[in-house]
């Protein structure tokens, strides 16, 4: 073995591991001249790896040296999958049907297999299962699902790096990799940050999946030396036995797997193996899909993680000091629309098109971290004059104050702007409801608070929504809200006014209809 391979080899492993121990070096890097020979073969390389040698018990450790936080630009996130990748799709599909991937037939399939999926996905229990086996469910899920998840990760990870989670030199274990949807958007975030850099390791189950991430995702990656992908290990994750890669990792992403784990508690127990894997300061992303049985189930394994000692960062803020009591928990965020790939497209361009297009963003996830880091640090003083939502019911009909995180997006309609709160007391859902005729300056922050901060709600009315058992508190204006903690993104005004002119058409609607229907028995509204 000549100086250069074994120089060559310890740069590769550097590259691949944030750390490993000297001798398992040694075991595969040998050479006649013996150890100390490599070892003065590697030294002189540690500050050009970005690494350090400390002792550990009766073996030394080669491992990436601490980094500051890698930083995102201030320019505007995109909203479109770039060119390349969308090439690097259509070269996919062409090379494994032997057709332009444009070809009639070929998209006529891709489209029944679309729909296929979505069929099933819309099923519960062990009636939903979710196979990734052939060719054309590759296409379907490269057509239909890829450009939200895409983009959506790619907000999640920014979000992230923001926050100074991850670091400029980082591990990344992408946890049922799909076609390299992570590695992509981490590739495409660092494109423009040349001081941070990433490996990322994959796991895949699905033979098909590896495929695709290797005729995709690697190649895609080749050329930018922002990043390093490894091509996935085939590995089931449910297995205890099944071996995971080393790390440790900085961070590991589940995007949109653990809900194809339909056992609870195998779900909590392989979720705890893999944050085994993650440094003392690491960070585990899940995100799963924003319908109340997936979003609702993340909250819930989100509550026993924090229980068996893995914190919560983020979405849920524990500003009571007590255990979550709410039973049925359901929270994501919503995005602007993503433009429509060339491939969504030609697939959508067929007969009902509206079934082959999917732009919208809307997803639930939970961020946990091993060391207890919080996004929002803010706790209830004791003394506040502010009610809990655990009593509720005490003041049904009556005007309170009370402090709770924004936990969705605006899920009302064109006359009233409906958003889930909460303060981690209390049972039932509760919603802060402001009709469009009662926006104020005062009331504003509860249109404009991000996702996630912690607002004070001043004289709001409490109601209690019998058919839903849910609780609204009412904004009138005289009521105001106050950012305690969190953001405020700029742009959230714009939908108030046009709220309001519908509105006003819905009342006068209204009316008309409510004088058409006198001396009836029944009025539809």
């Amino acid at each position: 073995m000549t100086d250069e391979t074994i120089q060559r080899r310890f740069i590769r492993w550097t590259e691949e591991r944030p750390e490993f121990s000297l001798s398992s070096f040694f075991a595969e890097a040998t050479d006649p001249r013996g150890h100390q020979h490599i070892l003065n073969e590697i030294l002189p390389l540690l500050p050009e790896c970005g690494c350090e040698m400390v002792k550990d018990d009766l073996d030394l450790i080669i491992r990436w040296k601490n980094q500051v936080p890698c930083l995102p630009p201030a320019s505007p996130e995109e909203r479109k999958v770039e060119s390349p990748i969308q090439t690097a799709i259509e070269s996919f599909i062409t090379a494994k049907t032997g057709k332009p991937w444009s070809d009639p037939a070929t998209l006529e399939r891709i489209r029944e297999a679309v729909i296929a999926q979505k069929d099933t996905y819309w099923k519960e229990g062990d009636d939903r299962v979710i196979r990734y086996t052939t060719g054309y469910s590759i296409f379907a899920y490269l057509a239909y699902h890829f450009p939200v998840y895409y983009i959506q990760m790619r907000h999640l990870l920014r979000e992230l790096m923001s926050d100074g989670l991850l670091p400029q030199r980082m591990a990344v274990l992408d946890v049922g990799s799909g076609p390299g949807t992570v590695t992509l958007a981490l590739a495409s975030l660092l494109h423009d940050m040349p001081g941070c850099r990433a490996t990322v390791h994959a796991i895949e189950q699905a033979g098909e999946f590896i495929e695709a991430y290797k005729q995709i995702a690697i190649p895609g990656v080749e050329t930018d030396r922002g990043i390093t992908a490894l091509p996935p290990s085939a590995t089931d994750i449910t297995n205890p036995k099944s071996p995971l890669p080393e790390g440790p990792f900085d961070l590991i992403v589940s995007a949109n797997v653990l809900n194809e784990i339909h056992d609870p508690a195998v779900r909590e127990e392989t979720v705890m193996r893999l944050a085994g894997r993650l440094r003392e300061n690491g960070t585990l992303l899940i995100c799963e899909p924003a319908d109340l049985a997936n979003a609702t189930a993340l909250r819930d394994l989100s509550r026993r993680l924090k229980e068996r000692g893995l914190p919560i960062y983020a979405p849920c803020n524990d500003i009571r000091g007590v255990p979550c009591q709410v039973e049925r928990c359901w929270s994501f965020i919503a995005l602007p629309e993503v433009a429509p790939t060339r491939l969504m497209n030609a697939v959508a361009a067929g007969d009902e098109p509206f079934r082959f297009y999917n732009t919208d963003i809307k997803t639930a996830f939970a961020i946990h971290r091993k060391d207890g880091r919080k996004k929002i640090q803010y706790r209830v003083p004791p003394g506040t004059k502010a009610e809990r939502i655990s009593r509720l019911q005490r003041h049904e009909e009556k005007k309170i104050n009370i402090i709770a995180s924004k936990i969705s997006e605006n899920i009302g309609d064109s006359g009233t702007f409906l958003y889930r709160i909460c303060d981690g007391t209390g049972k039932r859902e509760t919603y802060a409801a402001l009709p469009a005729y009662h926006t104020t300056e005062e009331n504003a922050a509860l249109r404009q608070a991000a996702y996630g901060s912690v607002l004070r709600f001043n004289r709001v009315l409490v109601r209690h929504h019998k058919k839903y058992d849910a609780y609204h508190l009412l904004l009138t204006k005289e009521s105001s809200v106050e950012l305690i903690e969190g953001e405020l993104p700029e742009g959230e005004q714009a939908a108030v006014p046009e709220a309001r002119r519908e509105t006003k058409k819905a009342v006068k609607r209204r009316k008309a209809e409510s004088v058409k229907a006198k001396g009836k028995k029944k009025t539809r509204r």
